[in-house]
């Protein structure tokens, strides 16, 4: 069983690297030849035609919400940019790519492979904002690739190939995204009149209530921010399956695969960012700003599995794992289409920073449109009078619905809840039933059972499993640890607690931050909020007991 820890804690070191990094200094940073590039400048975009089909497309949430906009590039290793090689043989191929006023840049590969030991950073001019380093291990059958957004309006885009793998490297950039708004921000400063996040919603840490606030924070790291490489966000979620065998399966909406227009996205091109969570004291429907959140745990796309207009849903497969080091659920369901007592929704607003809601009263169960659904207030269907905390906007769409347990019933549809200042409107929102869902249009295209059922157990329900749920508890010692998440302060209890014992404190990167001799409590107030590995080991026998804490301060 030790052999099982230490290989697991090895692990943790290099499966970081499966998908994009943020480590790792690109090449020309030491040397001095960006002189010689010339900027690739973009067409400038027509904000009034822009603007005009905003205003009208923010109010439909059944719509995905709009950040940016495609521009052609069809640029490759061979039409553009500027290569250089280095003394010793290496080379180095460079592009700018500036798009006046653009917030951040993203973009499309249509044809993306990389040999072993090349790399591909983007960065923006001043270095503050660097992407990548993407590698071999990016590499997918489709030979495609979407990127996350980069912060600017003038990005470096560098590819680093050694001379043992000269001439293997494919890159052809299709596309870059133009990010006009974003994050409650738009490039037209005084541009009052334009969506935005709004101030009646809480950071996903804020408290919802004591009967849900442990679970929250667990559900939590099920979550992502997903860019459609089209100029298109929604939300959605990692989900578990029968088999608990963390197959990356991604719920979101069916209306979310098609842009504002009709057009159908492309999977391959898509990008989730998990745990984008605010890093400071959580605000709570105040005027403040959140902070921003530490993590970029970007995954780089995906497969169709399922879709369906019916309940509204679409099942992607992520192309890579998700790596054991990222603190990541794949939560669990509900598909007995029983009432929630009360139903918390967590999400994306208007591609903001992580936010939570919560309904009290209790969904009603109802088909509108031909669409199985759960209603969020309503009078009309005998509901309340909406979320009485938090609400849902564009970009909020196919981010999971709650039960009481903490199982997801649904995804957002539609729905015309929205802010009034500090306050929500009281109005109603719609999510599509999982129940539904799971026979949808009776074939394993249309239909979730097939994915999240693979052994045909007929189950109504499944839990939420950590994507470290294999090593979460491991040992030939028992110890009760609690409470976990902790807030700072973990009590250890066993039957013969005594001085024989020692602890130490992991975190995902393998490194010990805190040991010593176990007592009946031990302080973590004093490290950061992430999840460790707590082992104890007894002195004489070297048995041990290792266990997952989450610290949520």
């Amino acid at each position: 069983m030790k052999k099982v820890f230490i290989l697991f804690v090895f692990f943790l070191t290099i499966d970081t690297f499966s998908q994009t990094t943020n480590l790792g200094i690109p090449k020309s940073w030491d040397l001095h030849i960006k002189d010689k590039v010339e900027p690739l400048i973009l067409p400038k975009l027509n904000f009034d035609k822009i603007i005009a089909e905003d205003l009208k497309n923010d109010l439909v949430k059944e719509k995905p919400y709009r950040v940016g906009i495609p521009l052609d590039l069809n640029k490759n290793l061979i039409n553009s940019g500027t290569w250089t090689t280095l003394e010793n043989g290496d080379r180095l191929w460079l592009l700018k790519v500036e798009s006046k006023g653009a917030l951040y840049l993203s973009f499309n590969f249509s044809e993306f492979f990389l040999p072993e030991k090349a790399t591909l950073y983007f960065y923006n001019d001043d270095r503050s904002d660097v992407l990548g380093a993407y590698t071999n291990l990016n590499n997918n059958k489709n030979q495609k690739l979407g990127t996350w957004f980069i912060k600017g309006s003038k990005v470096w885009v560098e590819y680093y190939e050694p001379k043992d793998v000269a001439g293997l490297g494919k890159l052809t950039i299709s596309e870059a995204i133009h990010v006009y708004r974003l994050k409650g921000d738009h490039q037209l400063k005084n541009n009052t009149r334009l969506n935005q996040s709004g101030d009646c919603n809480l950071d996903v840490d804020c408290p919802v209530g004591a009967d849900f606030d442990n679970t929250k924070d667990i559900v939590k790291h099920s979550i992502a921010f997903l860019s459609m490489g089209n100029g298109y966000i929604c939300s959605g979620s990692l989900i578990n399956n029968t088999a608990n065998d963390k197959t990356p399966y991604f719920l979101t909406a069916n209306h979310c695969y098609t842009d504002g227009n009709g057009n159908p996205s492309n999977p391959a091109l898509y990008a989730m960012r998990f745990n984008w969570i605010t890093s400071g004291t959580p605000v709570c429907a105040t005027t403040q700003n959140s902070a921003n959140g530490p993590q970029n745990q970007v995954m780089n796309g995906a497969i169709l599995r399922a879709k369906h207009e019916t309940a509204d849903f679409m099942l992607v497969q992520l192309n890579n794992a998700i790596p054991q080091s990222w603190d990541i659920e794949f939560e669990g369901w509900d598909r007995s289409d029983t009432n929630p007592t009360f139903e918390v929704g967590i999400h994306h607003p208007s591609g903001d920073i992580m936010k939570v809601c919560r309904d009290n009263t209790g969904a009603i169960k109802t088909t509108t449109g031909g669409v199985p659904i759960w209603v969020i207030g309503g009078t009309s269907f005998g509901g309340g009078d909406g979320w009485e905390l938090g609400v849902t906007e564009g970009g909020s769409s196919g981010s999971p619905l709650f039960n009481q347990d903490g199982r997801v019933i649904g995804q957002l549809w539609a729905g015309s809840a929205a802010c009034q200042g500090t306050n929500d409107n009281n109005d109603i929102d719609y999510y599509g039933r999982f129940a539904a869902s799971w026979n949808g249009g009776g074939t394993s295209s249309t239909r979730l059972s097939d994915w999240l059922d693979p052994l045909g157990t007929g189950d109504l329900t499944t839990d939420t499993i950590s994507v470290t749920a294999s090593v979460e508890e491991v040992g030939l010692l028992h110890f009760d640890v609690y409470p976990n998440p902790t807030k700072g302060i973990l009590n250890i209890k066993t039957e013969s607690l005594n001085s024989n014992y020692t602890f130490s404190i992991t975190d995902v990167l393998g490194k010990t931050v805190k040991s010593g001799m176990l007592n009946s409590k031990i302080d973590f107030s004093d490290l950061d909020s992430n999840f460790y590995f707590l082992k104890i080991t007894e002195i004489n026998s070297n048995k041990f007991f290792v266990k997952k804490i989450i610290l949520t301060k």
